[in-house]
């Protein structure tokens, strides 16, 4: 098979990974240490990733069971879903935030039992105006789920936190912890290169999920999170930037800016929605995303991406929140 590798910068190469969905492939980075090999994500657990990826690494002569560290940006299956079987092959320390992987672990546990094995999540959905009796259980996760599609390492061989530096060979790994799109991705900045690998957190033409979910805790503040960790990473100098999705490019601050817009604009999109009448997240989301025919997972992430941002306009001032007949409905102030 011909995996595509490409040398982004040198000792730097980009590995594309076929996904089964949208977006169809991820970028992950394996970085030559000079004596040691360093891979940056994984790619999802398929037979044809691990294809992909083992011919990536023939291509520099490599086998997989020589990688010597593993580093994820965060848990997602696209980015972690293979770290489980790269590790028991090539036995390499693996390096995630504790954060991301206590959420692996529950989304193990998620995929063996199935959501109608979680009564307490049902009181969310329906205060958010969330349908949930017209849905089967069955659609409102992704198929991939309880597949050995992922296959995450839940007891990594090392966390990583905000300012730590992994060393591999003669290369330093900075990481910029970037809550939001999850609550411990991690950037990796390579401060000699000026090279950073950014996972989902500034993608050049899409923008991440970031949503509220029920097991979030009662103070979450996921969007608020995500603008603040995009204004963070624009006070580092890097000159190139490697993302999990889309090509490589240069200018990061301008990016980081333009989805700090994005989201500044769909706010406005939701405030005016509820300027005279208050409604629940749900509500909101089937105007701003459409109420046409789609799968129930996907109308299930934009009402909680809907409502991370009527949250967060609550949190800075403006918005309300307001309980009637056991449903949360937001005002716009």
């Amino acid at each position: 098979m011909g995996s595509k590798i490409v040398e982004v910068h040198p000792g730097i190469y980009e590995i594309f990974l076929p996904l089964p969905m949208r977006p169809t492939i991820i970028n992950v980075y394996l970085v030559d240490c000079h004596g040691a090999w360093a891979l940056i994500d994984t790619g999802m657990n398929s037979p044809d990733s691990i294809a992909a990826l083992e011919d990536a690494f023939a291509q520099l002569g490599l086998k997989l069971e020589q990688l010597d560290t593993l580093i994820a940006t965060h848990h997602h299956i696209d980015h972690f879903g293979a770290s489980g079987e790269i590790r028991r092959r090539s036995h390499a320390p693996t390096h995630i935030h504790r954060l991301e992987a206590a959420r692996a672990d529950r989304m193990l546990f998620f995929g063996k039992n199935g959501t109608s094995e979680r009564p307490e999540s049902r009181p969310f959905f329906l205060q958010h105006g969330f349908p949930i009796d017209q849905f089967s259980s069955a659609g409102m996760r992704p198929a991939w789920m309880g597949t050995q599609m992922y296959f995450p390492v839940t007891e990594p061989d090392h966390f990583i936190d905000d300012g730590d530096v992994v060393e591999v060979g003669d290369r330093k790994f900075e990481v910029i912890w970037t809550p939001g799109h999850s609550p411990g991705h991690n950037v990796i900045f390579l401060r000699r290169e000026k090279v950073m690998i950014v996972g989902d957190h500034l993608l050049p033409k899409i923008t991440p999920h970031v949503g509220i979910y029920p097991d979030a805790d009662a103070s979450a503040n996921p969007l608020g999170d995500f603008i603040e960790s995009q204004k963070k990473v624009q006070r580092f100098d890097a000159e190139l930037i490697l993302p999990a999705h889309g090509g490589v490019y240069q200018d990061h601050r301008h990016r980081a800016n333009q989805i700090i817009e994005h989201h500044r604009y769909r706010e406005a999109e939701m405030l005016d929605l509820i300027k005279h009448q208050p409604q629940t997240a749900f509500e909101v989301a089937q105007q701003v995303f459409g109420g046409e025919e789609r799968p129930i997972f996907h109308v299930m992430a934009a009402t909680f991406e809907t409502l991370a941002h009527l949250e967060y306009a609550r949190i800075e001032g403006r918005a309300r929140k307001l309980e009637r007949d056991g449903r949360v409905l937001f005002q716009a102030l």
